[in-house]
Protein backbone atom coordinates (compact mmCIF):
# COMPACT_ATOMS: atom_id res chain seq x y z
CA UNK A 1 0.00 0.00 0.00
CA UNK A 2 1.18 3.40 -0.70
CA UNK A 3 3.36 5.01 1.63
CA UNK A 4 2.32 9.23 2.63
CA UNK A 5 1.18 11.54 5.31
CA UNK A 6 -1.86 12.99 6.03
CA UNK A 7 -2.86 16.37 7.58
CA UNK A 8 -6.41 18.02 8.33
CA UNK A 9 -6.88 21.64 7.57
CA UNK A 10 -9.59 22.79 9.36
CA UNK A 11 -8.92 26.77 10.17
CA UNK A 12 -7.92 29.64 8.72
CA UNK A 13 -4.34 29.98 10.48
CA UNK A 14 -3.74 26.29 10.13
CA UNK A 15 -4.05 26.70 6.24
CA UNK A 16 -2.08 29.67 6.12
CA UNK A 17 0.83 28.38 8.55
CA UNK A 18 1.43 25.78 5.41
CA UNK A 19 1.39 27.53 2.32
CA UNK A 20 5.12 28.15 2.30
CA UNK A 21 4.93 24.15 2.66
CA UNK A 22 2.13 23.91 -0.59
CA UNK A 23 4.06 26.97 -2.54
CA UNK A 24 7.43 24.86 -1.91
CA UNK A 25 5.83 21.87 -4.49
CA UNK A 26 6.28 22.12 -8.08
CA UNK A 27 3.41 19.69 -8.48
CA UNK A 28 0.24 19.68 -6.51
CA UNK A 29 -2.50 16.75 -7.47
CA UNK A 30 -5.55 18.12 -6.80
CA UNK A 31 -9.03 16.27 -5.84
CA UNK A 32 -12.01 17.19 -4.23
CA UNK A 33 -14.98 15.95 -2.52
CA UNK A 34 -18.55 17.22 -2.58
CA UNK A 35 -22.27 16.84 -1.33
CA UNK A 36 -25.30 17.43 -2.66
CA UNK A 37 -23.77 16.87 -6.20
CA UNK A 38 -26.89 16.02 -8.45
CA UNK A 39 -28.10 19.79 -7.58
CA UNK A 40 -26.79 23.02 -8.89
CA UNK A 41 -28.20 24.89 -5.87
CA UNK A 42 -27.49 22.81 -3.29
CA UNK A 43 -24.14 21.94 -4.49
CA UNK A 44 -21.31 22.66 -2.47
CA UNK A 45 -17.24 22.14 -1.67
CA UNK A 46 -17.03 19.50 1.05
CA UNK A 47 -13.17 19.41 1.07
CA UNK A 48 -9.99 20.01 -1.23
CA UNK A 49 -7.11 17.99 -0.98
CA UNK A 50 -3.66 18.33 -1.94
CA UNK A 51 -0.89 16.38 -2.48
CA UNK A 52 2.47 16.91 -2.96
CA UNK A 53 6.04 15.37 -2.19
CA UNK A 54 7.61 16.45 1.15
CA UNK A 55 10.18 14.71 2.72
CA UNK A 56 10.42 11.25 0.11
CA UNK A 57 6.60 10.59 0.30
CA UNK A 58 3.44 12.33 -0.64
CA UNK A 59 1.67 14.43 1.48
CA UNK A 60 -1.49 15.41 1.26
CA UNK A 61 -3.50 18.11 3.60
CA UNK A 62 -7.28 17.63 3.57
CA UNK A 63 -8.83 21.47 3.56
CA UNK A 64 -12.44 20.94 5.02
CA UNK A 65 -14.18 23.74 2.62
CA UNK A 66 -17.33 23.45 5.24
CA UNK A 67 -15.50 25.01 8.70
CA UNK A 68 -16.71 28.44 7.81
CA UNK A 69 -12.67 29.94 6.86
CA UNK A 70 -11.80 31.65 3.78
CA UNK A 71 -9.98 29.69 0.95
CA UNK A 72 -8.57 32.82 -0.88
CA UNK A 73 -4.72 31.55 0.26
CA UNK A 74 -5.75 28.76 -1.96
CA UNK A 75 -5.83 31.10 -4.77
CA UNK A 76 -1.90 31.54 -5.50
CA UNK A 77 -0.93 28.28 -5.66
CA UNK A 78 -3.69 26.71 -7.61
CA UNK A 79 -3.69 29.35 -10.56
CA UNK A 80 0.30 29.78 -10.13
CA UNK A 81 1.47 29.48 -14.11
CA UNK A 82 4.95 27.86 -12.69
CA UNK A 83 2.97 24.87 -10.72
CA UNK A 84 1.61 21.86 -12.55
CA UNK A 85 -1.85 20.70 -11.19
CA UNK A 86 -2.43 17.11 -11.76
CA UNK A 87 -6.42 16.45 -11.85
CA UNK A 88 -8.08 13.14 -12.40
CA UNK A 89 -10.90 14.12 -14.58
CA UNK A 90 -10.23 18.03 -14.11
CA UNK A 91 -13.87 18.74 -16.02
CA UNK A 92 -15.25 17.42 -12.89
CA UNK A 93 -12.99 19.47 -9.81
CA UNK A 94 -11.68 21.97 -11.72
CA UNK A 95 -15.22 23.52 -13.02
CA UNK A 96 -16.78 22.96 -9.80
CA UNK A 97 -13.66 25.18 -8.25
CA UNK A 98 -14.12 27.67 -10.63
CA UNK A 99 -17.93 27.73 -9.37
CA UNK A 100 -17.72 27.69 -6.22
CA UNK A 101 -14.32 29.58 -5.55
CA UNK A 102 -13.39 31.50 -8.71
CA UNK A 103 -10.56 29.65 -8.62
CA UNK A 104 -8.96 29.37 -12.29
CA UNK A 105 -6.73 26.40 -11.99
CA UNK A 106 -3.82 26.40 -14.19
CA UNK A 107 -1.95 24.82 -15.74
CA UNK A 108 -3.80 21.25 -15.31
CA UNK A 109 -2.46 17.85 -16.60
CA UNK A 110 -5.85 15.60 -16.39
CA UNK A 111 -4.48 12.22 -15.94
CA UNK A 112 -7.33 10.71 -17.33
CA UNK A 113 -7.83 12.70 -20.47
CA UNK A 114 -3.97 12.10 -21.11
CA UNK A 115 -4.66 7.90 -20.44
CA UNK A 116 -7.06 8.30 -23.25
CA UNK A 117 -5.07 9.97 -25.67
CA UNK A 118 -2.82 7.34 -25.35
CA UNK A 119 -5.28 4.76 -26.43
CA UNK A 120 -6.19 3.29 -23.19
CA UNK A 121 -9.73 1.79 -22.78
CA UNK A 122 -9.66 1.68 -18.84
CA UNK A 123 -9.42 5.37 -17.44
CA UNK A 124 -10.69 5.67 -14.17
CA UNK A 125 -8.68 6.24 -11.12
CA UNK A 126 -9.58 3.12 -9.93
CA UNK A 127 -8.28 0.97 -13.41
CA UNK A 128 -5.44 3.60 -13.35
CA UNK A 129 -4.24 2.75 -9.88
CA UNK A 130 -4.41 -1.10 -10.44
CA UNK A 131 -2.62 -0.79 -13.62
CA UNK A 132 -0.01 1.50 -13.59
CA UNK A 133 0.52 2.00 -9.32
CA UNK A 134 -0.27 -2.10 -8.47
CA UNK A 135 -2.59 -1.91 -5.91
CA UNK A 136 -6.78 -1.59 -5.57
CA UNK A 137 -8.40 1.65 -4.26
CA UNK A 138 -10.07 0.77 -1.24
CA UNK A 139 -13.42 2.09 -2.39
CA UNK A 140 -15.54 1.64 0.90
CA UNK A 141 -15.92 5.17 1.42
CA UNK A 142 -17.47 6.24 -2.03
CA UNK A 143 -21.01 6.29 -0.10
CA UNK A 144 -19.80 8.61 2.77
CA UNK A 145 -21.50 11.46 3.85
CA UNK A 146 -18.96 14.21 3.55
CA UNK A 147 -21.43 16.91 5.15
CA UNK A 148 -20.67 15.52 8.65
CA UNK A 149 -18.28 16.18 11.22
CA UNK A 150 -16.15 15.02 12.58
CA UNK A 151 -14.94 13.03 9.49
CA UNK A 152 -13.77 9.49 10.32
CA UNK A 153 -10.40 8.04 10.04
CA UNK A 154 -11.83 6.05 7.37
CA UNK A 155 -12.64 9.05 5.47
CA UNK A 156 -9.69 11.05 5.97
CA UNK A 157 -7.53 7.71 4.43
CA UNK A 158 -10.09 7.78 1.65
CA UNK A 159 -10.16 11.48 0.32
CA UNK A 160 -6.11 12.08 0.85
CA UNK A 161 -5.14 8.66 -1.00
CA UNK A 162 -6.84 9.45 -4.40
CA UNK A 163 -4.86 12.57 -4.31
CA UNK A 164 -2.01 10.83 -3.53
CA UNK A 165 -2.96 8.49 -6.52
CA UNK A 166 -3.14 11.27 -8.71
CA UNK A 167 -0.05 12.39 -7.85
CA UNK A 168 1.84 9.38 -8.64
CA UNK A 169 -0.16 9.00 -11.85
CA UNK A 170 1.08 12.01 -12.93
CA UNK A 171 4.34 11.14 -12.40
CA UNK A 172 3.91 7.59 -14.51
CA UNK A 173 2.74 9.53 -17.46
CA UNK A 174 5.67 12.09 -18.02
CA UNK A 175 7.99 9.42 -17.54
CA UNK A 176 5.67 7.79 -20.44
CA UNK A 177 5.86 11.15 -22.44
CA UNK A 178 1.68 11.43 -22.18
CA UNK A 179 0.27 14.86 -22.23
CA UNK A 180 -2.77 15.60 -20.31
CA UNK A 181 -2.80 19.27 -21.50
CA UNK A 182 -6.38 20.05 -19.89
CA UNK A 183 -7.58 24.35 -20.00
CA UNK A 184 -10.24 25.82 -18.25
CA UNK A 185 -12.97 27.90 -20.78
CA UNK A 186 -13.12 31.55 -20.62
CA UNK A 187 -14.71 32.92 -17.27
CA UNK A 188 -18.01 33.62 -19.55
CA UNK A 189 -18.96 29.79 -20.45
CA UNK A 190 -18.10 28.94 -16.80
CA UNK A 191 -21.58 27.92 -15.98
CA UNK A 192 -22.64 25.88 -19.25
CA UNK A 193 -19.34 24.39 -19.21
CA UNK A 194 -20.98 22.40 -16.12
CA UNK A 195 -23.16 20.36 -18.44
CA UNK A 196 -20.60 18.28 -20.34
CA UNK A 197 -23.40 16.83 -22.25
CA UNK A 198 -24.64 20.09 -23.79
CA UNK A 199 -21.04 20.86 -24.56
CA UNK A 200 -19.57 18.41 -26.49
CA UNK A 201 -18.77 18.98 -29.85
CA UNK A 202 -19.65 15.64 -31.25
CA UNK A 203 -21.65 15.51 -34.10
CA UNK A 204 -25.44 13.63 -32.87
CA UNK A 205 -25.45 10.29 -33.50
CA UNK A 206 -28.31 8.36 -34.95
CA UNK A 207 -29.13 5.54 -33.28
CA UNK A 208 -30.56 2.74 -35.43
CA UNK A 209 -31.82 -0.49 -34.74
CA UNK A 210 -29.67 -3.81 -34.56
CA UNK A 211 -29.60 -5.31 -37.52
CA UNK A 212 -30.67 -9.10 -37.36
CA UNK A 213 -28.24 -11.64 -35.99
CA UNK A 214 -26.51 -8.74 -34.22
CA UNK A 215 -24.34 -9.48 -31.14
CA UNK A 216 -26.81 -8.86 -27.85
CA UNK A 217 -24.11 -8.12 -25.64
CA UNK A 218 -22.51 -5.29 -27.74
CA UNK A 219 -24.17 -2.38 -28.80
CA UNK A 220 -23.92 -1.79 -32.79
CA UNK A 221 -22.02 1.43 -32.26
CA UNK A 222 -18.62 2.21 -31.38
CA UNK A 223 -18.62 4.85 -30.44
CA UNK A 224 -20.32 4.92 -26.56
CA UNK A 225 -19.85 8.57 -25.55
CA UNK A 226 -21.48 10.22 -28.81
CA UNK A 227 -24.42 12.28 -28.43
CA UNK A 228 -27.72 10.14 -29.30
CA UNK A 229 -29.81 11.84 -31.84
CA UNK A 230 -32.11 12.89 -28.44
CA UNK A 231 -29.00 15.58 -27.45
CA UNK A 232 -27.65 13.34 -24.51
CA UNK A 233 -24.82 10.99 -24.12
CA UNK A 234 -25.08 7.29 -24.28
CA UNK A 235 -23.74 6.56 -20.64
CA UNK A 236 -26.76 9.74 -19.42
CA UNK A 237 -29.18 7.32 -21.46
CA UNK A 238 -28.00 4.12 -19.95
CA UNK A 239 -28.12 6.13 -16.15
CA UNK A 240 -31.96 7.33 -17.06
CA UNK A 241 -32.69 3.24 -18.54
CA UNK A 242 -31.39 2.37 -14.88
CA UNK A 243 -33.74 5.06 -13.11
CA UNK A 244 -36.63 4.40 -15.56
CA UNK A 245 -36.83 0.53 -14.87
CA UNK A 246 -35.94 0.46 -11.17
CA UNK A 247 -37.85 3.72 -10.03
CA UNK A 248 -36.66 4.96 -6.32
CA UNK A 249 -34.70 2.14 -6.22
CA UNK A 250 -30.95 4.42 -5.97
CA UNK A 251 -29.54 7.53 -4.07
CA UNK A 252 -27.52 10.12 -6.41
CA UNK A 253 -24.80 8.71 -4.74
CA UNK A 254 -25.72 4.95 -4.84
CA UNK A 255 -25.74 5.08 -8.45
CA UNK A 256 -23.05 7.29 -8.93
CA UNK A 257 -20.46 4.48 -7.53
CA UNK A 258 -22.71 1.35 -8.34
CA UNK A 259 -22.36 1.19 -11.99
CA UNK A 260 -18.85 -0.03 -12.25
CA UNK A 261 -18.69 -1.60 -8.58
CA UNK A 262 -21.87 -3.81 -8.95
CA UNK A 263 -22.87 -4.42 -12.62
CA UNK A 264 -25.10 -7.17 -11.71
CA UNK A 265 -28.93 -7.50 -12.53
CA UNK A 266 -31.24 -5.65 -14.70
CA UNK A 267 -29.00 -2.20 -14.04
CA UNK A 268 -25.66 -4.06 -15.31
CA UNK A 269 -27.38 -5.52 -18.27
CA UNK A 270 -28.03 -1.98 -19.22
CA UNK A 271 -24.67 -0.81 -18.97
CA UNK A 272 -23.59 -3.67 -20.74
CA UNK A 273 -26.05 -3.12 -23.30
CA UNK A 274 -25.58 -0.11 -24.05
CA UNK A 275 -21.76 0.75 -23.47
CA UNK A 276 -20.40 -2.65 -24.02
CA UNK A 277 -18.99 -5.45 -21.08
CA UNK A 278 -15.83 -3.54 -21.08
CA UNK A 279 -16.90 -0.28 -20.02
CA UNK A 280 -15.12 2.11 -17.35
CA UNK A 281 -16.93 4.50 -16.22
CA UNK A 282 -15.05 7.61 -13.56
CA UNK A 283 -17.22 8.01 -10.75
CA UNK A 284 -16.64 11.67 -11.48
CA UNK A 285 -18.12 11.66 -14.65
CA UNK A 286 -20.83 9.68 -13.76
CA UNK A 287 -22.10 12.59 -11.39
CA UNK A 288 -21.23 14.85 -14.35
CA UNK A 289 -24.12 12.51 -16.11
CA UNK A 290 -26.63 12.74 -13.62
CA UNK A 291 -26.11 16.03 -12.50
CA UNK A 292 -27.10 17.20 -16.04
CA UNK A 293 -30.13 14.46 -16.20
CA UNK A 294 -31.83 16.14 -12.96
CA UNK A 295 -30.99 19.78 -14.62
CA UNK A 296 -32.70 18.63 -18.33
CA UNK A 297 -35.38 17.84 -16.22
CA UNK A 298 -35.56 13.99 -16.67
CA UNK A 299 -35.02 12.57 -13.20
CA UNK A 300 -35.45 14.15 -10.24
CA UNK A 301 -34.90 13.13 -5.96
CA UNK A 302 -37.95 11.91 -4.46
CA UNK A 303 -38.99 12.88 -0.74
CA UNK A 304 -36.90 9.97 0.23
CA UNK A 305 -33.79 11.01 -1.80
CA UNK A 306 -33.90 8.44 -4.40
CA UNK A 307 -34.09 9.15 -7.55
CA UNK A 308 -37.11 8.92 -9.88
CA UNK A 309 -37.83 9.52 -13.53
CA UNK A 310 -40.13 12.04 -15.10
CA UNK A 311 -42.94 11.98 -17.43
CA UNK A 312 -40.49 13.50 -19.89
CA UNK A 313 -37.52 10.78 -18.57
CA UNK A 314 -39.81 8.14 -18.76
CA UNK A 315 -40.84 8.82 -22.52
CA UNK A 316 -37.43 9.49 -23.53
CA UNK A 317 -36.31 6.32 -22.61
CA UNK A 318 -39.44 4.40 -23.66
CA UNK A 319 -38.31 5.95 -27.21
CA UNK A 320 -34.57 5.00 -27.28
CA UNK A 321 -35.03 1.69 -25.89
CA UNK A 322 -37.68 0.91 -28.71
CA UNK A 323 -35.14 2.11 -30.95
CA UNK A 324 -32.31 0.28 -29.68
CA UNK A 325 -34.40 -2.97 -29.50
CA UNK A 326 -33.82 -3.58 -25.99
CA UNK A 327 -36.93 -5.27 -25.12
CA UNK A 328 -40.16 -4.20 -23.90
Amino acid sequence: MLNFTAELISTGPSLNATLNRINAASVLAVDIETINWWNREAERIALVQLAFWESDKPTVMIIDALAGFDLEPLRQPLELSLKVKAIHNASFDAVKLARHFRIITSPIHDTMLAARRCGERHCSLRSQVETHLGFQLDKSEQRGDWSRRPLSEEQLNYASLDAACTLLLYEKQVERGLRGDYELRDRGKKQQESLPLLQREIPPLIIKPAATGASTTEPEQTDKTSLTESGISRPALALLGIVVELNGRYSPQQLAVSVNSERIGLAGWIIDRLLGIDADLDEDSVKQEIATLCDQGLIHLSLSRRLEATTSGSQLWRENKKVLNLGS
